[in-house]
């Protein structure tokens, strides 16, 4: 199946798994009543909640900068832009492509190897999965457990943040820019083409595993711990904006939430995680005594003001540097 077609099949996945959702959370919805409390969001919490968001982003652009240093140095302007333009596409997007696009966006203009900015980037998003399970079990541990389902998501994402940090550690210890092409040819071999094909990947292999050494640095530690302040002020901003639409939680409530929507945004779903996000607030909300009318508006002010806001910012950025990157290069050529 060639690249284009598999994009297209998970863009009509995700699609479909949006739409499912979204029928799913707002069968009993009250769109009279969401109107209303829509319109009567407290604003100032809304900007507070836009604000830390942003902060929380730049949190993120220094954690991500110091996993390339252990590759190369990479600027604070540059590893930002990055990131904000790879969110930006992950919710325009279905299928959260964002991810690919980061990677080959920040390698454009640093010229470091695609590979090992992937491999930086599978870094960030195992501690924010290790992060958004610690968060969700603490929330549940806080109000005895939740229910069937909660504790059902739980359980898989435990299972999926365990297979990546095996993944990790297998491949940080055992591959080098030296063996993967090796390792790579004893896997694949019996495929046709197989040693061809271990040629053309292992370098990109050997690129991916050097840098997934820097868990074996003391640098690491402090990378990881550099996670912990990035949630407490993102909860901080989901937690501003349900309260600028009458949607008060407790601290168990605040993380259980956090923590299941955030697993929510896993799934392959629709532009701006349309349906799954709604559903994951409906579904956790439910438990605290919060009806489907107030968990609908609050999923989706998140979304307008949080992620689309970002997204908005994100695409302008991209928009900007590829118009300025076109520019020099024709200034470029008409000086040669």
């Amino acid at each position: 199946m060639n690249l284009t077609l598999r994009k297209m099949l998970m863009a009509i996945l995700g699609i479909a798994i949006g739409a499912s959702c979204l029928w799913l959370a707002a069968r009993t919805v009250d769109w009279a009543e969401a109107s209303r409390i829509f319109r009567a969001a407290d604003l100032a919490g809304i900007a507070t909640g836009v604000l830390l968001y942003g902060a929380a982003m730049v949190m993120r652009a220094i954690r991500w900068r110091a996993i390339l240093a252990f590759r190369a140095p990479v600027g604070a302007g540059t590893s930002l832009q990055a990131l904000v333009v790879g969110y930006a596409v992950n919710a325009a997007l279905p299928a959260r492509l964002g991810e690919l696009f980061r990677a080959d966006y920040l390698a454009r203009r640093t010229g470091l190897s695609r590979s090992g900015v992937l491999a930086s980037i599978f870094i960030e998003r195992l501690l924010d999965l290790l992060a958004v399970v610690g968060v969700l079990a603490l929330g549940l541990a806080l109000v005895g457990g939740g229910d069937a389902a909660s504790r059902n998501v739980l359980v898989g994402g435990a299972v999926v943040a365990a297979i990546g940090v095996g993944a990790l550690l297998l491949i940080a210890t055992k591959l080098s820019h030296a063996n993967a092409e090796a390792v790579l040819a004893r896997v694949i071999a019996r495929l046709p083409g197989g040693k061809t094909i271990a040629a053309r990947l292992g370098a990109m292999l050997g690129d991916f595993a050097q840098l997934l050494r820097v868990v074996h640095t003391p640098r690491f530690a402090l990378i990881a711990l550099g996670t912990l302040p990035i949630w407490v002020v993102e909860i901080g901003a989901i937690w501003s904006i349900c309260e600028a639409v009458a949607v008060h939680l407790a601290p168990a409530g605040m993380l259980s939430l956090m923590g299941g929507a955030s697993l929510s945004t896993l799934l392959p779903t629709a532009p701006g995680y349309v349906g799954s996000y709604q559903f994951a607030f409906v579904l956790i909300l439910g438990q605290f005594g919060i009806g489907a009318t107030a968990a609908i508006v609050a999923a989706t002010t998140v979304q307008i003001y949080l992620i689309g806001g970002y997204t908005l910012i994100g695409l302008a950025t991209w928009a900007i540097s590829s118009l300025l990157a076109a520019t020099r290069r024709d200034i470029t050529k008409a000086r040669s």
